[in-house]
């Protein structure tokens, strides 16, 4: 037995080594760059500057409806899909603005950055400070358009958010949309350290917020809608269906949807659009 402390001692000084290099020049690095604000392109919070896309739909009237878009936890790609999906919503129903949002400490294809820090990727970003960040920034452009409707729409990791913020902002949002949702983070997590296999990244203690933990807080006319792709092997529709169930066990207005044969990338799919496009026309 006594042979194993001098490894496992290394390995623990190596590891914690590597914690402190990322903190301070890796993906924990805050990004505290500032820009002017314009509610267009660039909003400023207590934590700095957030980059957005804006894109508006015809016959705007003084009441708009407000969609807000968020992205993944993208670890492999710089995201710029929310911002397609945005000018898509846009062009699709009238009287909306749309907006795509650049998530704390994440670059874009074009080379913005959103101040905050990244972090491994790996279900550590939904954390109270960036949860804070992203209100914010919905409450500055609610302020600034005052819509008839706010609708929050999230992708994986940007669902997550999507789901925090519904629950621990309650009535900041009229509806969220969660495509590809890891709603229970311990499970989600638990099954891409598996899925990876046996990657200890997702066994690193994390300090997000996981939507199972304040779905009883989400406000009773709060539309919550979750679209699952059958066939996603990131976040088995597992996942996303037991939050459901728990939403419905607190008499929350939740709908679930599974698209039959679709993975996890489907927040472009017209299902998705449609059932956005559905929210935006109800009265």
């Amino acid at each position: 037995m006594k042979r194993l402390k001098t490894p496992i001692l290394i390995t623990l000084v190596l590891l914690g080594g590597y914690i402190v290099y990322l903190k301070q020049c890796g993906p924990f690095k805050q990004n505290t760059a500032t820009h002017t604000e314009d509610l267009l392109n660039w909003v400023t919070t207590q934590q700095g500057s957030i980059h957005i896309q804006t894109f508006t739909g015809d016959s705007l009237t003084t009441q708009p409806q407000l969609v807000i878009v968020i992205h993944g936890d993208a670890p492999f790609s710089n995201p710029g899909y929310q911002y397609r999906m945005a000018d898509t919503i846009a062009q699709h129903n009238k009287n909306t603005i749309a907006i795509g949002l650049l998530r704390p400490g994440y670059t874009d294809p074009t080379g913005n950055t959103s101040a905050g820090a990244k972090g491994l990727t790996n279900g550590d970003n939904y954390t109270s400070e960036v949860l804070a960040t992203i209100s914010e920034t919905i409450q500055k452009l609610k302020n600034h358009y005052h819509p008839a409707k706010t609708i929050l729409v999230g992708h994986s990791g940007g669902s997550a958010i999507s789901a925090d913020i519904a629950g621990m902002y309650p009535g900041l949002v009229n509806a969220v949309v969660l495509v590809s949702c890891p709603c229970n983070l311990q499970a989600w997590r638990w099954h891409m350290f598996r899925k990876q296999t046996f990657n200890p990244v997702w066994l690193l203690p994390v300090g997000s917020i996981s939507p199972a933990q304040v779905a009883g807080d989400i406000t009773d006319s709060t539309r919550v809608i979750l679209i699952t792709g059958v066939d996603d092997d990131i976040t088995p529709i597992a996942i996303p269906y037991q939050y459901y169930k728990q939403l419905k066990t607190l008499h929350k207005n939740a709908r679930h949807i599974a698209l039959t044969g679709k993975g996890h990338e489907i927040l472009l799919e017209d299902t998705v659009v449609k059932t956005i496009s559905g929210l935006l026309n109800q009265q």
